[in-house]
């Protein structure tokens, strides 16, 4: 177990803490930007929602483009009622499937530089590495 030392006030002295270097990745807007590449659309210039079924009207936003987000104000749980009718807004419904795989060949270019026990994955569009520069070395990469 950690043992915390206390400084002066009791306030915790992280000089004595160990000095790990980690690198957090969170994929901007992810199954949009996904959905956005499939359609040979550019993730960070189209206006692109990814709803849970197209024919409910409230049915939920699971990801928007950054565009539409800034310009339009729709984000991660907006309802599909929302989203204005503009040509330029695509909308798609999720895959799923596809998600999990690209994420998965994203997951595979970071074991090629990092060990695996140094990534840490919270979600499909995010990751944590550890002890990135001594890590590498250690791999022998």
């Amino acid at each position: 177990m950690l043992e915390l030392n206390r400084g002066e006030k009791g306030m915790v002295d992280y000089s004595t803490m160990p000095q790990n270097k980690i690198l957090c990745v969170d994929m901007k807007s992810f199954y949009a930007s996904c959905s956005a590449v499939m359609m040979n659309l550019d993730p960070l210039e189209c206006y692109l929602a990814v709803v849970g079924g197209k024919e409910r009207q409230g049915s939920v936003v699971l990801a928007a483009s950054p565009k539409l987000k800034k310009e339009f104000g729709i984000k991660t749980g907006s309802r599909l009622f929302e989203i204005p009718d503009d040509p330029r807004i695509h909308i798609v419904e999720p895959k799923m499937a596809t998600y999990l795989r690209i994420s998965l060949e994203i997951t595979r270019v970071f074991h090629r530089y990092v060990p695996k026990e140094a990534i840490h994955t919270y979600s499909v569009d995010e990751r944590e590495t550890e002890h990135l520069a001594s890590a590498r070395n250690e791999a022998g990469r």
